[in-house]
């Protein structure tokens, strides 16, 4: 998967998008193409168990490549409620191939609409709040483990919070104690904060961090600015 791809959990579903068309839309792609289909097995929770996804994906990988050769470009998946969705985004007139292949799968649903404001991909693929920083956390932890790391092992995480002015950062130091962290002020072009805590991996515990800082940083005039840690390779 590249990094421009995110993954998350929002509304009971699990959705994929490619951030990478957010602040950059092609014009000429002003067509929706949505693929919907049914799962055979969809989990306890509604988008779908190990057999599922191994069921589908290779549905998945074809559609993809008759999609790509036909011009569109694939801009996401939700899987939820019992249903995988699909989306891509291309010109009009582009939907004989992909009704080609759907053909062997007669519980699928093609559907294609004009959408040249990318309204299906802004509001129900980008994710927006809370989910955007589970999403970007979850690219994070996507990295440590290609980088080979044991995600159970307690490790330093640090947090940074930029300023425009030192009165605001030191505001802002005095209360984070109330967040459990440990925070130090950083000096340089901006001035700004690092906090820290030793802690596993656990994005859900990361998400709620990462957001309280930030909506502490827009109250106090400055920006949350990320998180990260040096990967774990060794058990000790």
């Amino acid at each position: 998967m590249e990094q421009t791809w995110m993954s998350y959990r929002s509304d009971d579903r699990m959705i994929m998008v490619d951030t990478q068309f957010e602040g950059d839309r092609p014009e000429h792609l002003d067509h929706l193409y949505r693929v919907e289909a049914p799962m055979a097995s969809s989990g306890p929770h509604g988008y779908g168990d190990d057999g599922e996804l191994a069921r589908f994906e290779p549905f998945e990988d074809v559609l993809n490549e008759v999609a790509g050769a036909a011009g569109l470009v694939s801009t996401g998946r939700r899987r939820g409620f019992g249903t995988w969705e699909l989306a891509w985004y291309g010109p009009a007139g582009s939907d004989r191939k992909l009704l080609k292949v759907l053909k062997a799968h007669p519980t699928a649903r093609l559907t294609v609409d004009r959408d040249p404001a990318w309204d299906f991909y802004r509001s129900k693929l980008l994710p927006r709040g809370k989910d955007r920083h589970r999403a970007r956390n979850g690219l994070v932890v996507w990295q440590l483990l290609n980088a080979g790391d044991h995600l159970d092992l307690p490790r330093p995480i640090e947090f940074f919070v930029y300023f425009h002015r030192d009165v605001d950062r030191d505001r802002y130091l005095r209360d984070i104690g109330s967040t459990g962290l440990d925070a130090e002020s950083l000096d340089g072009d901006r001035p700004g904060l690092r906090a820290y805590f030793v802690a596993a991996i656990d994005v859900e515990l990361i998400t709620d961090i990462t957001w309280e800082l930030h909506e502490r940083a827009q109250m106090s005039n400055g920006e949350f600015d990320g998180w990260g840690c040096a990967p774990v390779t060794e058990v000790p």
